[in-house]
Formats: C-alpha cells, structure tokens, sequence
C-alpha cells in the first residue's frame, strides 16, 4: 500500500508538473485595426476622440489614404500605406496613427511594422531619411489625451537596423521596439511615420504589416495552471498530514 501510494503521488507530482510546464503556451494577438492596410475603410478622420478610439488610421503629413498598389509593394498582400515627401518639408513627418485601448499597466507591449523606400534624393547619411515607430501610453478623456509615462521611437535615423546609412531602395526592412506600460495607462498612442531632411525631388515610402502585440496566457492555459497548481498544493498538505 504505501508502494502504492509513493507511486500515486509520484505521478500527481508528475500531472500538476505537466499542467504547469502546459501554462507556459502564450498567443499575442494584434490590437491594430488594419494593420496591413488591406482595408480603405480602416483609416478615420481624427482618432484622438472618444469615438476614434479602436477605429483605425489617421494619417498625417502627406500620407495617402488611399494606399499604394504600385510594382514596388505592398509586403505581403495587394496594398501598403504610402507616404510621401516633396522638396521643402524638410523635418515634417508624415503617415498614420491609432488610438488603441484597454492597455494594461505592467504589460509589455511591442511594436513593429515593415517599411521601403523607392526613391531617394539627396540624402545619404543618418537622419537622412528615416522611418520612426513611436509609442506612447497615456489617458484619452473626452478628447483629451494626457501621456502617462515616458515613450519611446525606434527606426532609421533613432537606433535602427540601418541607423548610420541611407537604406537600400526598394527592400522591406522590419523596424520593432518594446515598451512596458506604465501604471495609470489606459490608452495607446501607435505612430509609424516618415521624415525627410533634405530631398530635392519628391521622395516616398511604403509601410506595411504593422502589429501591436502583448502576449498573454491562452484561456485554456489559465486554466491548466489553475488545475495544476491545485493538484500540487494538495498532494503536498496530504503529505504534511
């Protein structure tokens, strides 16, 4: 009997290890509405209200809403955001940005989108012409947004893959930074933009497949935890008694 029961518990150690080792699956999710500018209906006039908020892209600058569908893009499937910049606006970016909610303090959160360049004119160096994720937490209020915390920007030109060289044209870079959330956060401010410093002609960029992601237990592997963690618990106040 006591055989038995060695053996018993052996194997309830064994079930609850499994369960446990099971709760470690993850699946993240994209919080972006459109984030493959697929859709022409994903872009909306003005995020930054109650009523934008999980509604898509608003662009700025020189960033066309009706996309691009040119040889040179999308990344993957038939259409990419396309910014564009002319002579004389130097340091004035442009491309889009969403409003995201239900942001968790604590959780990290990360950022990425996929860009190309097709044209370049007169610039060669750092700053030149640099693609920019930016990401911001704070609280949107009757149309008011305060920022909580500090942000962050990661792309060409601000620590990048190509940070210190002019890109190759017509190749898909992928930019990607992570950021905690701070406490009192409830909202995201998502930026993918372009920003020329000194072109002669008229330059261009397309961005595709951007992604907002945080990686969270899967519902099943909560509760597998759950399981476990109680098997466990009481094989060891049956061994204690």
């Amino acid at each position: 009997m006591k055989m038995l029961n060695r053996m018993m518990g052996g194997s309830s150690i064994g079930v609850a290890a499994a369960f446990m080792l099971n709760a470690s699956s993850t699946q993240a999710q994209n919080l972006l509405v459109n984030g493959d500018f697929e859709s022409a209906s994903g872009f909306t006039a003005n995020p930054i209200t109650d009523s934008g908020v999980n509604q898509g892209w608003a662009t700025f600058g020189a960033g066309q809403s009706d996309m691009s569908s040119a040889a040179s893009s999308p990344e993957s499937g038939s259409y990419a955001l396309l910014a564009v910049n002319g002579p004389g606006n130097n340091w004035n970016p442009q491309g889009a940005y969403q409003i995201i909610d239900g942001i968790v303090a604590g959780q990290t959160y990360t950022l990425s989108a996929y860009y190309l360049i097709d044209s370049l004119s007169g610039n060669t160096g750092t700053y030149g012409t640099p693609f920019a994720l930016q990401l911001n937490f704070g609280n949107l209020v009757d149309g008011t947004w305060t920022t909580v915390g500090t942000g962050a920007t990661w792309g060409f030109g601000n620590g990048g893959p190509t940070d210190g060289a002019a890109p190759s044209l017509d190749t898909w870079y992928l930019e990607t930074g992570s950021l905690v959330a701070p406490a009192g956060a409830s909202e995201a401010e998502v930026y993918l933009f372009f920003m020329d410093n000194g072109q002669t002609t008229t330059d261009q960029m397309y961005i595709d497949n951007a992604s907002f992601t945080t990686v969270v237990p899967e519902p099943t592997t909560m509760a597998l935890a759950g399981l476990g963690g109680f098997g466990l618990l009481s094989l060891l106040r049956r061994r204690k008694a």
